[in-house]
């Protein structure tokens, strides 16, 4: 599931990005990036292993965070490759890495590509490192 226009009642503030703080490469994009939201609201980054409820209601709703980090803006949700492309919005800060971040996100193609590998590094890192997968 890539994206919906579902209603996020009961889901921390609007927006925030729900992705594995165990992952090393998911937290190395989220502690190099620079997120600028419209109108100055924050993005509340929430670290999946510290939401055990949040992702397992999400997973019920079809948005697995073993498939792909979860973003909420302005109402919708965004999974996997969808949150990363949409994110490619926010990415203001300045260097090389947000630099290459906003490029490889500007293709939502070459995005839905590269996920797939993104997804197996991310397992095989938690593998290497004993971390168990989400559960319900």
């Amino acid at each position: 599931m890539a994206e919906s226009d579902e209603a996020a009642s009961s889901s921390p503030p609007d927006p925030f990005l729900l992705y594995d703080g165990e992952c090393p490469f998911c937290s190395y994009y989220v502690a190099k990036s620079r997120f600028e939201t419209r109108a100055g609201r924050p993005l509340t980054l929430i670290d999946g292993r510290e939401a055990p409820d949040l992702v397992a209601r999400l997973r019920r709703e079809g948005f697995d965070l073993e498939e792909g980090m979860i973003l909420l803006l302005d109402g919708r949700r965004y999974h996997g490759a969808a949150a990363m492309t949409a994110l490619k919005a926010m990415s203001a800060g300045p260097g090389r890495f947000n630099a290459f971040a906003r490029w490889f996100a500007s293709s939502p193609a070459r995005v839905r590509a590269v996920y797939p590998w993104l997804r197996r590094l991310r397992r095989a890192a938690l593998m290497a490192k004993g971390t168990p997968r989400f559960r319900d």
